[in-house]
């Protein structure tokens, strides 16, 4: 019987990425050591930096765990296929699954700002983030692009700018959800996001919303009776000078 190979090394940078992902969510990335990552993993210096040589090797690393974790949260739209979701399937996918769901993991959104926060020091962390959300943009572009040749759009707008304005739009957001969970109605927030998008690109709102059934001429004439104002009672004269009592009457 042929033995399974184990490959120990990867295992090892596994594990030193899990250790320096939980003290960074713990102690934040200002107080990350690799003393700290050592007793984490279970590992001594020399075994650290044999796969890591450098705390940045590390940092690396842990971003690319975040990239993971990003694309496991986010996922794919419902269908037959990656590549036949539209433009328009990819925002409502976006929108629906970081404003509406609880992240796969919950270092991710502290990880996400900690390293947004080290770009004005750490070239390589803008260089990859910015890698990262030129494919969103760019891939969402070219969706947004094919749908707008199967149905016109009643305004210029260029894909690209479309697919950053959504960017924008979600991490406004989920940036202020974070700090107050309970700062908006996430589904309420999610079919304005489509529905603004959806007027101002194609005129009309593609929320699956369902609307309110109208009222009927006859439903809306028995409501406005019923809605008139009731005088109140008032004494009149009669003929004679003699007081006369009305009753209530309602408005014509």
């Amino acid at each position: 019987m042929k033995r399974q190979h184990i490959d120990i090394g990867t295992i090892r940078r596994e594990q030193i990425v899990e250790a320096a992902v939980a003290a960074i969510t713990e102690c934040g990335i200002e107080n990350l050591s690799l003393s700290e990552i050592e007793k984490r993993a279970g590992m001594s210096r020399g075994q650290l930096t044999y796969y890591f040589p450098a705390k940045e090797d590390i940092l690396l690393a842990v971003f690319d765990r975040l990239v993971v974790l990003m694309h496991q949260r986010i996922g794919v739209p419902a269908g037959p296929g990656r590549d036949e979701a539209s433009g328009w399937d990819w925002i409502r996918h976006l929108l629906e699954k970081l404003l509406t769901r609880p992240p796969v993991s919950p270092e991710f959104g502290c990880l996400q700002y900690t390293f947004l926060a080290q770009m004005s020091r750490r070239e390589d962390f803008r260089r990859r983030l910015a890698s990262l959300y030129e494919g969103w943009r760019s891939n969402m572009a070219l969706g947004l692009a094919a749908d707008m040749v199967t149905e016109r759009p009643v305004r210029a707008a260029s894909p690209r700018a479309l697919s950053t304005l959504v960017q924008a739009l979600i991490h406004g957001l989920v940036m202020q959800r974070s700090v107050d969970p309970q700062s908006f109605d996430s589904q309420e927030m999610t079919d304005l996001c489509l529905d603004l998008l959806a007027i101002f690109v194609w005129g009309k709102p593609r929320t699956r919303r369902k609307q309110a059934p109208s009222r009927t001429n006859k439903q809306a004439g028995t409501l406005r009776r019923r809605a008139r104002p009731v005088l109140a009672d008032k004494t009149h004269r009669g003929v004679n000078g003699e007081p006369v009592r009305r009753s209530p009457t309602r408005l014509r």
